[in-house]
């Protein structure tokens, strides 16, 4: 019987940490600890104060190794992972001491769920947060050798680990799909959110909470402002998020500032950029604006969707991965062709032209979020999927 889990995130409590894993990993911490098991957090950050009866672990770097030192000089890029799964297997070694570990649930990235694997008696459970088979073409616009090690080692991983956990249907159908003789047992378990309060009196503006990056599709979020605001001048946008750039066709890169830049007047003065923002700073900006954006050209189940349920806002989303998953078109939000700015204009149009539409969709997002996505529910189903699959005896588990 499972009692107590590692959990692995880059950052605890998550709270200064831009990435959906760390928000994550607290929200099913949290839900683990109401269920009444022991997560064990280990994480390479402490970035705000967290729960004083969830125990942490930080994962340490070890010092390098001679041999290390030489393969690396020599060109070899398994250096680096090899070391990284030796400083995970070292804080779960640590963590079971002091508390105990029955299992272990960490990332699929870069394929250190697989290598670490190796190296403890425990099982791990892998989530597909990312796979790169399915990210790399819209994160980079060339690939190298490094790219197709990083899918290698991923797929080794897939078939190492003992277990593999989803957010999204799309995502797991994805990797069966690429591996078709992967036979590592898998389950569909969306990521988990409390519900907020619906703030009142709120106005339509528009709110977009993300990187501004290709992958993100802020390139297609100012284009479908800027036709939206020949329709409705009142409109308003709110843009928040860590600018990363876009590559041109000329190898330069365009950061936000300078995109925005390139707009007519009157449509940069309805454009606010804020850059990134804390977990408390996304909450305040979500409780005063009533349309929720989400442009990306690929999501797993991201928590710019469940953020805006939870806060009641009605969304407008491409149709990709996980949000095409979980949306209804028209009833939980509007969903458009990634890459289309006139289709997103357009739903943001319907939304301004219809206040009390737009309420009904907010009102609609906010308890699927309660009927679905419960941190405590969920738990439960994490740990009933890792029990069943270890009683099946199905996997070779761990090192003895």
């Amino acid at each position: 019987m499972i009692k107590s889990i590692a959990l692995m995130t880059p950052g605890w409590p998550g709270t200064m940490t831009q990435n959906g894993i760390a928000t994550s990993v607290y929200h099913l911490a949290c839900g683990l600890r109401a269920a009444g098991y022991k997560p064990v957090i280990l994480t390479y950050a402490l970035d705000g104060k967290g729960p004083d009866d969830i125990p942490v672990i930080k994962i340490e770097e070890e010092p390098w190794r001679l041999g290390d030192r030489l393969r690396a000089r020599r060109g070899n890029l398994e250096v680096v992972h090899n070391r990284v799964a030796r400083c995970i297997a070292d804080a779960i070694r640590r963590a079971d001491k002091a508390f105990g570990v029955d299992v272990v649930l960490m990332e699929e990235t870069q394929g250190w769920a697989g290598l670490v694997q190796d190296l403890v008696s425990q099982p791990v459970f892998a989530t597909l947060h990312g796979p790169w088979l399915l990210l790399q073409s819209l994160v980079k616009a060339t690939l190298d050798e490094g790219d197709a090690l990083r899918v290698k080692r991923e797929a080794e991983g897939y078939s190492k680990v003992t277990g593999l956990i989803a957010p999204s249907r799309n995502v797991l159908d994805a990797v069966r799909q690429a591996y078709p003789g992967l036979d590592t047992p898998g389950i569909v378990l969306p990521n988990t959110l409390p519900p907020g309060d619906i703030p009142r009196d709120r106005r339509n503006d528009i709110l977009f909470i993300g990187r501004y990056d290709f992958l993100k599709g802020a390139d297609t979020v100012l284009s479908a402002f800027a036709q939206l605001s020949e329709i409705h001048p009142g409109a308003r946008l709110t843009f928040a998020g860590p600018d990363k750039g876009i590559a041109q066709e000329d190898g330069t890169i365009l950061h936000a500032d300078a995109a925005i830049a390139q707009l007519p007047e009157n449509v940069q003065s309805q454009i606010s950029y804020v850059g990134p923002l804390d977990r408390h700073g996304v909450t305040e900006a979500r409780a005063h604006h009533g349309i929720a954006l989400i442009a990306s050209r690929y999501e797993n189940l991201n928590y710019t969707m469940l953020e805006a349920m939870a806060a009641g806002q009605a969304i407008v989303s491409t149709k990709v991965g996980g949000p095409a998953d979980v949306l209804s078109d028209g009833q939980t939000g509007l969903l458009v062709p990634a890459s289309d700015a006139t289709s997103m204009a357009k739903a943001l149009s319907r939304l301004f032209a219809d206040e009390t539409f737009a309420l009904q969709m907010g009102q609609a997002g906010h308890a699927l979020l309660l009927q679905d996505f419960d941190p405590e529910t969920i738990a439960v189903q994490t740990v009933a999927f890792m029990e069943e699959t270890l009683a099946s005896g199905s996997r070779v588990l761990g090192k003895p």
